[in-house]
């Protein structure tokens, strides 16, 4: 188990998929309680699962009343067409997961 913790979860998938299928699930059964090891405690305190006030969240988050509509638009040039936007969405998301992958 120690090698695979170093592979990526694709690698992983692929190898296991190699597998016959009752090979699989003996592999996963086998790897099972120790990944259940490894998961933080589930919070037992009844005030964990109530959440907070939608009140108090609206202070937490410091969240202010939308003074202008045009705002929530995003602020996208009218003059720019719908294909350019699907281009810019779909690079920012590349540049977003470039980022991720090197931290």
């Amino acid at each position: 188990m120690a090698a695979l913790t170093t592979a990526t979860p694709d690698i992983v998938l692929t190898l296991l998929r190699r597998l016959p299928p009752r090979e699989r699930l003996r592999v996963v059964a086998q790897a099972l309680p120790e990944l259940e090891r490894e998961l933080p405690a589930v919070p037992t305190s009844a005030s964990f699962w109530r959440g907070a006030s939608m009140q108090a969240l609206i202070e937490q988050q410091n969240v202010r009343p939308v003074n202008d509509f045009g705002a929530l638009l995003g602020g996208w040039p009218d003059d720019e067409s719908v294909d350019d936007f699907i281009h810019t969405v779909r690079e920012s998301r590349q540049l977003y997961l470039a980022e991720v992958e090197d931290e």
